[in-house]
């Protein structure tokens, strides 16, 4: 066995393991990076973000070149070509993954099996590894839940959606979150006929009501089957397809079609690694960490996915480069989540929150005021036909912003403004005082806060700056 000292070992090579080793490398530190025996590059790059956006492109222009009579462009013929599609995302993902490849590989890189043996060592094939401190970053995997015949009849993941070139006919969608809606849109704009069942009462549940409920709507216009507040029952073979038995407004449904979608989300990858001969408590919700993402042992640190927290890739990249400066600087800094919990889903419409939702206000007793505008009553996006969709602010009695979430065009970019005036602790007024071009999707927001600053004034007697 050969055997190998660093500052830093880092197990997992993903976004959040490589945001620590560079960090950690910035701080003049000996780093060492562990994977296993699958490509590198990270989800993000291989398999999620990046894959899904690609594709969700292409299937936005077939879109725009259907309904382009609306604008009174007329395109005699609009079909989509699955094996085209997917032939440009290989391409594109490959580019991303070799720069990354090469970075990770500046890096002295075991690759194998890692697994923990004791408190302070890491083996990888032949080769044992100490570190003054050691960082997990194992990311996740697809969660498959326990559905009577589910693994019998069969399935497809998101994994096998952005890889397919003959797509399915009819497909079944079981689960209404981020992935679910960004591909059930995909699958359907590249022809096939797709049903989703969610278990909850609108798709995006995590969310505001009105969040999912103004989501669904334009997947039904785009023609998808939404089975929302449906138990899922059993999944069984009928002849060459697959019936998907559940229970919906208290009766029994079964839904036929040639693939299943299972989109229930992602678990964090905690099997195999020797996590209980490290000292590292966990569970399947993820390592256990504490404010300065310190597991039970204290010279490993956890960050990412692993973490069962915040399963986004900037949050990955945030964790990681600060858990590496709490595992070898002199003075620890705490995770502060208000900001990074900012998220988007690139559907279209796109949807995107920052800060509070009026769920979490509730929730934590917060008072607060809110007010909405739609984008359909907006110029820009009248004269765009991107009318899908609407703004809401929440503000605190004194005016100040809590939150604001966005259902409508480019709103994973309008958000951004939403991000600085929360980071700066922004008063509605600002928003008022500060000049939005026009015509803008992002004027939009200048109407609820509005709305808001002149509500606060009166029936609140609240000034909100003088």
């Amino acid at each position: 066995m050969d055997r190998h000292e660093y500052d830093l070992c880092v197990l997992g090579s993903g976004s959040a393991g490589y945001a620590a080793a560079v960090a950690a490398r910035g701080m003049g530190k000996s780093v060492a990076l562990a994977d296993g025996t699958q490509a590198l590059a990270g989800l993000c790059i291989l398999r999620g973000c990046m894959p899904s956006k690609t594709v969700l492109r292409s299937a936005e222009v077939a879109h725009l070149a259907r309904t382009a009579g609306r604008v009174g462009i007329h395109v005699d013929r609009v079909y989509p070509d699955p094996a085209a599609v997917v032939a440009r995302k290989r391409r594109i993902i490959a580019d991303f993954a070799q720069d990354r490849v090469k970075d990770i590989e500046r890096f002295p890189l075991f690759r194998g099996a890692p697994r923990f043996v004791n408190r302070g060592e890491l083996v990888v094939g032949d080769d044992v590894i100490r570190a003054r401190k050691f960082l997990v970053s194992t990311g996740s995997v697809i969660s498959v839940p326990d559905i009577l015949g589910l693994r019998e009849a069969g399935f497809v993941t998101s994994d096998d959606v952005l890889e397919m070139e003959d797509l399915p006919a009819t497909v079944t969608v079981l689960g209404g979150g981020a992935v679910a809606c960004e591909l059930a849109q995909y699958l359907v704009r590249m022809g096939c006929i797709v049903t989703m069942v969610q278990r909850s009462k609108t798709v995006l549940s995590r969310e505001d009501p009105d969040v999912g409920e103004s989501l669904a709507s334009a997947l039904a216009a785009d023609g998808i089957v939404l089975f929302t507040g449906t138990t899922v029952v059993g999944v069984e073979r009928a002849g060459a397809k697959k019936r998907v038995i559940a229970t919906h407004a208290a009766r029994d449904i079964a839904l036929e079609s040639d693939e299943i979608f299972l989109a229930r989300g992602r678990r964090p990858n905690v099997d195999g690694f020797g996590f209980d001969a490290a000292g590292i408590a966990y569970s399947e919700n993820g390592v256990a960490v504490n404010e300065y993402l310190q597991t039970s042992n204290p010279d490993i640190f956890a960050a990412g996915d692993v973490t069962g927290n915040v399963e986004l890739v900037h949050v990955a990249v945030y964790e990681g480069q600060l858990a590496a400066r709490n595992a070898l600087g002199a003075t620890p800094k705490a995770a502060r989540y208000e900001l990074q919990r900012a998220r988007a889903v690139f559907s279209d419409p796109q949807v995107a929150i920052a800060g509070l939702t009026e769920r979490e206000c509730c929730e934590r007793g917060i008072t607060f005021a809110v007010a909405s505008y739609p984008f359909k009553e907006l110029g820009k996006a009248i004269v765009a036909d991107l009318t899908q969709g609407f703004i809401k602010l929440l503000a605190a009695p004194d005016g100040r912003l809590l939150g604001v979430a966005i259902v409508g065009a480019e709103a994973a970019d309008l958000i951004h403004e939403a991000i600085a005036l929360l980071y700066f602790k922004a008063n509605v007024r600002d928003i008022m005082e500060m000049p939005h071009l026009h015509p803008t999707l992002a004027e939009i927001i200048t109407y609820p806060a509005e709305e808001l600053a002149e509500r606060l004034e009166r029936e609140l007697h609240v000034v909100v700056r003088p």
